[in-house]
């Protein structure tokens, strides 16, 4: 079913001539966090502890002894104190990292790269037009009072304060000549957290506010804002990124007006043209179908290791490598997808051949062909001009503005493609994803609402829809907890559609044994949530046990506040209400009696 769907067309490339996304993940390294030792002289208010925690409204973590999770004990007696920030031994040029972080409500810290180049964390929970000083902003530099060049995030992907966030951060170091003149700016690659992009290629030309350093180096430590407010940081991985030194050398070419499916069918006729060049290019094909060009060379190295290798053209290709075959031969176009394949190398020289048969009209012409190791960025071997701009793709995007949408769709959970999905999107910027089989919540985001490019773009065969935010991914399990009640007997548990209450929100109805069951999702207080009421009606509903939730771990917090898995999210309950923890399945459910209507919320 659809419902007053408003559809927005926006466009980028995918895959361009110039630049390719990393497509190996790099080998990150762990920082020990076992004691203090990766760090340059810690004061007193930094400690290694066994774990964190706290209530979303909360204004200090609670820890415990142990070891794993660097806590920044911050209070205000020691607010803009030096000596407070923290240092890396090691020191870092271009640098990927990873860490997962929390803070308290209110709080305020940052991860200075190089110590110079802020990404701000703060408590920014439901900000609605977020700022550089928000969660995940590149802040702004300082000059003559006044502050300049700051970045805000693109979305806000922050969650509530209590809970576990995940930031991640490609960082470019500045250039600089043998003399010691910069010659390039830093840049930040891209900054994600909680898997949304926040920025992409944003450069910085120097020093964030509050740096611990004014000048600029190739290499520096990196630094943990400590004088501003409490932060735990845990898995705190990195990996420095190699700038990849490849060449390509004693390149020819061979070039036959026909097509032909190997070079030895190529081969029994003279070469239409023939020759050396520098680079590989597509354009030395003066037909625009129907011909077979080969090139032959060396590639050099410089260490050994996996690299891979991604090809992109249009027609039949091959790339062999020491006479290995690395990719193909394979069929693609320049309008879909490169192909990729991996090759063990040594250092130094080594025996290439590249060909491609492109025997299809209606496709255009283009070679592109990349190389990348895990801890290098992708370096073209082409010409730029080989492989021309190619034409955007569209991302077609469901949006909820003035009213409450509502879109059936299939939706991969889990890793597993379930096929009746209802997403409902609300002007409030809260979301959530629905099973029918099931009358079970997916997935629950804020900010903007769906993406349903597979779903219509083209022949739209995959069907899938995928949420624009931030997704906290639930069980996706029937609130009714019956250990009976499993996929052999599920035709029990019927779906009898859903109605619409005045402000467009669904109301899901559901038939089992002697009873009916009722489900509403709204925005919760504030949208801060999703508060969901269920009632059962029918005979027997006193001795049925309702699913509030499912994780691998439930920590009551007081005050009805429990905590799901591993500081993921919250349900909030009346104060009063006692509900039932049991262990289920290898982790524990959240049980009330459907005796009388039940209501909670989710927050996040």
């Amino acid at each position: 079913m659809f419902n007053r769907i408003s559809l927005a067309l926006f466009f980028f490339v995918f895959i361009s001539s110039t630049v390719l996304a990393q497509k190996v993940k790099p080998r990150l390294r762990n920082l020990p966090l076992s004691n203090l030792e990766a760090f340059q002289s810690p004061g007193s208010n930094w400690n290694i502890v066994g774990a964190a925690q706290a209530g979303y409204n909360d204004t200090i973590l609670n820890t415990a002894k142990g070891e794993g999770i660097l806590f920044n004990n911050y209070n205000r007696s020691i607010q803009f104190q030096p000596g407070r920030n923290l240092m890396t031994k090691m020191e870092h040029g271009d640098m990927v990292i990873e860490l997962d972080l929390m803070i308290p409500k209110g709080s305020n810290s940052g991860i200075y790269l190089q110590s110079r180049y802020e990404v701000q964390v703060n408590d920014s929970w439901g900000v609605k037009a977020p700022r550089h000083g928000d969660m995940g902003g590149i802040y702004e530099r300082w000059k003559d009072n006044k502050g300049y060049e700051g970045k805000p995030p693109m979305k806000n992907a922050c969650l509530a304060p209590g809970l576990w966030q995940h930031l991640e951060v490609s960082f470019q170091a500045p250039r600089f000549d043998a003399s010691g003149k910069k010659t390039a700016d830093a840049k930040f690659i891209y900054v994600k957290l909680n898997g949304i992009t926040l920025h992409e290629n944003i450069i910085v030309s120097g020093p964030t506010r509050a740096a611990a350093f004014e000048d600029e180096k190739a290499y520096g430590p990196l630094m943990i804002q400590g004088d501003h407010g409490q932060i735990a940081i845990r898995n705190f991985k990195y990996a420095p990124q190699d700038e990849l030194k490849v060449g390509l050398s004693g390149l020819s070419y061979q070039y036959f007006e026909k097509s032909a499916k190997t070079p030895e069918e190529a081969a029994k006729t003279k070469p239409t043209a023939q020759g050396q060049n520098v680079q590989l290019d597509a354009r030395l094909a003066s037909a625009r179908d129907k011909y077979f060009i080969q090139f032959e060379g060396k590639l050099n190295v410089p260490v050994k290791d996996l690299y891979t290798f991604s090809m992109l053209y249009t027609g039949d290709g091959s790339l062999e490598i020491d006479g290995k075959k690395v990719i193909g031969p394979e069929w693609t176009h320049t309008g879909g997808y490169p192909v990729d394949g991996t090759a063990s190398l040594e250092a130094g020289e080594h025996r290439f051949k590249l060909w491609v048969n492109k025997d299809v009209e209606w496709a255009r012409t283009g070679l592109s062909l990349y190389i990348e190791k895990p801890n290098s960025r992708a370096v073209a071997l082409h010409s730029p001009a080989s492989m021309p701009e190619r034409a955007p793709a569209p991302l077609i995007a469901v949006k909820a503005e003035s009213n409450p949408e509502i879109i059936r769709s299939f939706m991969v959970h889990n890793n597993k493609k379930l096929t009746h999905v209802l997403s409902v999107g609300d002007p409030s910027k809260v979301h959530y994803a629905y099973d029918l089989l099931q009358g079970s919540i997916l997935q629950i985001w804020k900010g903007d609402f769906l993406n349903t490019t597979e779903m219509w773009h083209e022949r739209g065969e995959p069907q899938t829809a995928t949420p624009l935010g931030a997704p906290i991914v639930l069980f996706g399990t029937s609130p009714i907890y019956d250990k009976t009640l499993t996929k052999d007997s599920i035709a029990d548990y019927q779906y009898k559609g859903y109605t619409l209450s005045a402000n467009g929100h669904p109301q899901f109805q559901y038939a089992y044994k002697n009873w009916m069951l009722q489900d509403q999702i709204v925005p919760g207080d504030n949208s801060r949530g999703l508060k969901r009421s269920i009632t059962v009606t029918g005979e027997g509903k006193d001795k049925t046990m309702i699913r509030i939730a499912q994780a691998k771990s439930i920590t009551p917090l007081g005050n009805g506040l429990y905590s799901m898995g591993d500081q993921e999210y919250f349900v909030q309950l009346t104060p009063g209400l006692f509900p039932k923890i049991e262990n289920y399945q290898g982790g524990q459910v959240l049980l009330m009696s459907a005796n009388e209507p039940i209501q909670y919320q989710l927050i996040w």
